[in-house]
């Protein structure tokens, strides 16, 4: 038996990460079924990531090769 999972369906990011997670613990067979993303999506968030760099909440690859190390 194999479980279709349509992600899209589900909107909290977290949410579908936990049963995503919760089924490969279980050895559950899975399936995701994932929509194209539309024009209009992609544009908001191309907008949304420009306001965090512009906002400064963004990470330099060396600051975080800096905190890798701290592991």
């Amino acid at each position: 038996m194999k479980i279709i999972i349509d992600l899209d369906k589900i909107k909290d990011l977290s949410k579908q990460q936990w049963l995503i997670n919760s089924l490969k613990l279980m050895q559950i067979d899975f399936q995701k079924v994932e929509k194209p993303q539309t024009i209009n999506q992609y544009h908001k968030d191309l907008e949304k990531g420009n306001a965090e760099i512009e906002a400064g909440e963004y990470i330099s690859a060396n600051d975080l090769k800096a905190e890798v190390d701290k592991w």
